[in-house]
């Protein structure tokens, strides 16, 4: 969320070497840099066994990456063949839920490989931006190291929470039949195609889904990654609003260490801002494309994920396997679509705080340059732009969405227990 904490009078300056003056961020301590850089998903270990990690821009499309997409092709279209073959509604819906699964696993590949040029752009801005103070606040440095921390143990957290989603829906089954006295011979994902009627198929099929369920959950990582942008991104916001509630300090001070008056100091001050502001909503515009179609494949498909898997549960005939796989599987969704919503809200609400922000400098004592550049700017800044669905310009990635999608679910559970 937004830093909204006043900060005193009392800041630590630099004097800035004159050769310095005509760069584009003109502040005090503009060259001061910390060691941290950003938070890169795409350098953990989910990202490199999937082969979408920093590298992809310069190796392109490998044989170990055409591999994995045949891979989860393969175990999307088996689920879809065997909706019609299953002879069980409960196998059936399992079956509707895993091909769902297979299309979102399925994008982020195709996603992350479409747009790896433009992530690793925005990422190389990124690491630059968070490894250097363009403002004399004290208050950026602990801005910019909280939102690394808090990227970093997002990731982690994702990391353990789909670690440990891979023993319940590869186990829960076998081991629910085994306890029940019955044959342990029960496939994660109950697929009619291909036949699993002897016991080498048996073995080879729950082998194949075995790793498709591991490299589904990595690509699950993969997908709620987002958030590591996200969260930086709106850190580099909290630090343009720090910047532009505290410019008049700021300006007195540049005013009385360059010697410059002090209407055209803040009238550099907020072009500075106004500079970086533009930068960031250049690279933020960047990544748009991999947002909207991460926001798109998970509005798409979770409503009825989650309708499918209450179903079983809502009707009572369940075994304690069940329920436990369901549970487990129902949270993390829960939790994924809220994360997917809440955080792209956040970060395209920091526009409306900028707007904010500009409008509170003190525009009205300045010259008619500062308050044309302040017009300009609020321009921009008013119109709302979050992120949308790609193909649709209806669905934006607001907490109204959320619930909306999760009351979805139950239209959706409502209308398979009338069709059964």
């Amino acid at each position: 969320m937004s830093n909204q904490d006043d900060v005193g009078d009392d800041v630590s300056v630099r004097r800035i070497p004159r050769s310095a003056q005509k760069r584009p961020q003109i502040t005090v301590k503009n060259e001061k840099e910390f060691d941290g850089g950003c938070t890169d998903y795409r350098k953990y270990i989910f990202c490199r066994l999937m082969y979408i990690d920093d590298g992809l821009v310069s190796r392109g499309l490998t044989l170990p990456l055409i591999i994995i997409m045949v891979h989860t092709v393969t175990m999307e279209v088996c689920s879809f063949l065997s909706i019609f073959g299953s002879s069980q509604i409960k196998d059936g819906l399992d079956c509707v839920r895993s091909f769902l699964l297979g299309n979102l696993v399925t994008m982020v590949l195709f996603n992350e490989f479409a747009n790896r040029r433009r992530l690793g752009r925005l990422h190389v801005f990124l690491d630059k931006s968070m490894r250097t103070l363009r403002t004399g606040l004290p208050e950026e440095e602990e801005i910019l190291k909280r939102a690394r921390d808090q990227a970093s143990s997002n990731l982690k957290m994702y990391i353990i929470i789909f670690s440990n989603n891979i023993a319940p829906m590869v186990f829960a089954q076998p081991l629910g039949e085994w306890f029940a006295g019955r044959s342990w011979k029960r496939l994660p994902i109950p697929w009619s195609f291909p036949p699993s009627d002897t016991d080498l198929a048996f073995l080879l099929i729950f082998l194949f889904q075995f790793i498709g369920v591991i490299m589904a959950n990595f690509l699950a990582m993969v997908f709620m990654s987002f958030s590591s942008i996200t969260i930086q991104i709106t850190a580099l916001f909290d630090v343009l609003l720090l910047s532009l509630r505290h410019i008049e300090t700021r300006a007195a001070l540049r005013s009385k260490l360059e010697g410059t008056d002090y209407r055209q100091s803040l009238y550099n001050s907020l072009r500075e801002d106004i500079t970086f502001y533009e930068q960031l909503v250049r690279e933020v515009g960047s990544a748009t494309p991999h947002l909207r179609n991460t926001f798109l494949a998970f509005s798409a498909t979770v409503p009825m994920i989650m309708a499918c898997e209450a179903y079983p549960i809502m009707l009572g005939n369940f075994a304690i396997a069940d329920l436990v796989k369901s549970s487990v599987f129902l949270a993390i969704q829960f939790l994924c679509w809220a994360q997917t919503c809440m955080r792209l809200e956040t970060m395209t609400d920091q526009h409306a705080a900028v707007f904010q922000a500009l409008y509170n400098t003190p525009w009205y004592e300045a010259d008619l340059k500062y308050r044309k550049l302040i017009f300009m700017s609020l321009t921009y800044a008013a119109p709302s732009k979050y992120i949308k669905a790609r193909l649709s310009n209806e669905i934006t990635a607001t907490t109204a969405t959320f619930y909306s999608f999760v009351v979805s679910s139950f239209n959706w559970l409502n209308l398979i227990r009338k069709m059964s």
